[in-house]
């Protein structure tokens, strides 16, 4: 049996914290919300999101995918030409990324915090599918090893905090300032 420290590197273990932060951050949020049931609706589906995360990183599941549909593009003499299908799923994404990002600030414009939230866990998984498609060239940016550390694991914490205290912003509104009068 192997130890964590041999299966486990830096940067999945960043990236397994920052999503367990992020799960646990959406966890509360869920359990706190008072009000109406849509209220607590986004935190639900942002700490299933985040867990499911968590999953993927622990047991590699994205490469696991990876792995199988190249294996998929060899058996069918489709892997030499994979580069421009590749580009065009890639394009699909960002267009996804887009609307979805621009759905979201349409359909939470009254929730700044759910705003955040709700872009940072949709960015994570743009990221995850962005990974399965594993161009070279996008791979040779995600996986710059910078201090031992692979550039990767920023964008996992950015989004992750993005969603975790997003949540936790609409969930418990910072109220500044004093009523006047």
């Amino acid at each position: 049996m192997s130890s964590i420290p041999v299966w486990l590197n830096p940067t999945q273990i960043i990236g397994l914290t920052a999503n367990l932060l992020a799960m646990v951050l959406c966890g509360v949020a869920w359990a706190k919300v008072s009000g109406p049931p849509h209220r607590n609706r986004l935190a639900a589906i942002l700490a299933i999101l985040e867990a499911a995360l968590f999953v993927d990183m622990l047991f590699n599941g994205r490469w696991k995918l990876h792995d199988l549909l190249a294996g998929e593009a060899k058996a069918t003499g489709l892997y030499a030409g994979r580069t421009d299908p590749q580009i065009a799923v890639l394009f699909l994404l960002a267009g996804f990324a887009l609307a979805g990002l621009g759905f979201t600030v349409w359909r939470l414009r009254k929730r700044p915090g759910a705003i955040v939230a709700a872009c940072g866990g949709l960015l994570s998984l743009i990221c995850w599918c962005a990974e399965v498609v594993s161009l070279h060239a996008v791979d040779a940016m995600l996986y710059h090893t910078i201090h031992g550390f692979m550039a990767v694991s920023l964008v996992w914490i950015t989004c992750a905090l993005m969603t975790g205290l997003g949540i936790l912003w609409d969930t418990f509104p910072i109220r500044i300032g004093k009523k006047l009068g």
